[in-house]
């Protein structure tokens, strides 16, 4: 399936479900492998290795850590860097946001938002959390039963594609069967009015 010449440049895209890039272009950077042997230095290989570093908010006391020195959160960096140091215009990330902590979760979003701002990358985050994209995609690719649909943000039910809790589950059940349970401000009354409900079947 061709999904990148599809693609607007400079933007964010989240995609949900499981698909292969088959593409002919050749300016994309796939990132599925999130980590690296030896030091940073070594890793990255690249006299603009400090530049890079700065660009994804690290200074260059990482370069000559080994990786059991490092964050999880500090090895996505420095891979985020590399990308950086290829040049690719577009760069795809496969379950980046995996075992980082929600702190860490939006400094990379905020780092993504700069990405596709200030260097005009067109970046592509495959996910099956909706939440994690929700705030920085511009659009949405989701993907089922081998049919593409690329969502403008804007255009798109999140309430479709995410896990309600039980109590959200609920309150909808409640409201298709007529009953409004804002109006209970006492559980037993609220109790009462479930049972009339069964007593009416």
């Amino acid at each position: 399936m061709q999904i990148i010449p599809k693609l607007e440049k400079s933007n964010i895209y989240g995609l949900m479900g499981n698909i292969d890039i088959n593409t002919n272009n050749n300016n994309y950077f796939i990132i599925d492998d999130y980590k690296f042997k030896d030091t940073a230095q070594e890793y990255l290989n690249n006299p603009k290795a400090i530049a890079a570093l700065k660009m994804v908010l690290l200074n260059e006391d990482c370069l000559t850590k080994k990786v059991n020195e490092l964050s999880l959160s500090e090895i996505k960096r420095i891979i985020l860097a590399k990308t950086l140091l290829s040049n690719k215009e577009y760069l795809i990330f496969n379950y980046f946001e995996k075992d980082l902590t929600n702190k860490e979760k939006e400094e990379f979003k905020r780092l993504f938002k700069r990405l596709a701002t200030d260097y005009n990358k067109t970046i592509l985050i495959f996910t099956n959390d909706i939440t994690f994209i929700w705030e920085i995609a511009s659009y949405l690719i989701y993907v089922e039963e081998n049919s593409i649909n690329i969502y403008n943000k804007n255009d798109f039910n999140i309430l479709n594609y995410i896990t309600k809790p039980n109590i959200i589950e609920f309150i909808d059940l409640m409201h298709t069967k007529g009953l409004d349970i804002a109006y209970y401000k006492n559980p037993a009354d609220l109790l009462k009015a479930i049972y009339r409900l069964k007593e009416k079947k």
